[in-house]
């Protein structure tokens, strides 16, 4: 027997939740915004960039992803200047990564980064650190970076 959870009190890796409700949640909080944000990956990430695979979360290339993925379903668009920002305003501040080998259906293999990222603001403009929080929040629905769909790019906030 199989059966779909979205009760995250019956597994940690289980939800749901709208574009809105996020949005909501980070775009429109009275209080001031975290600067960082800790990103758990789970399962070897790696991503595709300039025709190379890049096994390491750089934040232009997680925050670019994060952005692309929403923008392709969301009705709520965003800059798709967010990898501008995540390259030139985001810095990672703390690290424990590994790597790991997945090997693909032709036989060969990718290379994904396993561990932890925190990644920090070093400009402190109220709609991008609201962006950047909401789109660590909606990495655990869509996943970052290439091959998510074979189960590569796992991603939690931490």
């Amino acid at each position: 027997m199989q059966e779909v959870i979205c009760d995250p009190a019956r597994h940690p890796w289980s939800g749901r939740t709208s574009y809105e409700l996020l949005a909501a949640t980070q775009l429109t909080r009275l209080e001031e915004l975290e600067r960082q944000v800790t990103l758990e990956f789970a399962s070897p990430t790696a991503f595709k960039s300039k025709e190379m695979t890049v096994p390491v979360p750089l934040p232009g290339l997680v925050f670019g992803s994060l952005v692309e993925r929403w923008n392709a379903f969301s009705p709520v668009t965003l800059s798709p200047e967010m990898r501008r920002y995540g390259e030139e305003a985001m810095a990672i501040s703390r690290y424990r990564l590994e790597s790991f080998p997945v090997a693909s259906k032709d036989g060969a293999q990718r290379i994904g980064g396993v561990g932890r990222v925190t990644y920090r603001a070093l400009a402190g403009d109220r709609y991008w650190l609201g962006v950047m929080n909401m789109l660590a929040d909606f990495a655990f629905y869509s996943g970052v970076g290439s091959q998510t769909v074979t189960g590569m790019g796992q991603v939690r906030r931490r």
